[in-house]
């Protein structure tokens, strides 16, 4: 089984168990990256990302989304929920997302 085969919510609680073990809650807002790949529009996905917000960056057939924000269970769904959403709707991969750890 690979991390493409594990569903986004079970990989996204993998990560927050990660900071856990550092003594990060996840609600501190910190620098937060999402990565897509494949050869779908990734032009049209930077567009609608900084619409959003989003700083984007990438080439042909990559792109990272970056933002700061919490990274909680709570606030975080919806994010994850749409980065998923974006990635169908533009045929692309979404990866996932990594972040610095922030202990309070």
């Amino acid at each position: 089984m690979t991390a493409a085969d594990i569903p986004h919510d079970e990989r996204d609680a993998m990560i927050r168990a990660a900071l856990a073990e550092h003594g990060d809650s996840g609600v501190t807002p910190r620098h937060t990256l999402f990565y897509f790949y494949g050869e779908g529009d990734h032009d049209d996905l930077n567009e609608v990302a900084r619409r959003a917000g989003f700083l984007t960056r990438g080439s042909d057939d990559s792109t990272i989304l970056e933002t700061t924000m919490a990274v909680d269970e709570a606030s975080f769904a919806p994010v994850s929920a749409m980065m998923q959403s974006w990635a169908a709707a533009f045929q692309l991969d979404y990866d996932g997302w990594e972040c610095a750890v922030v202990t309070n």
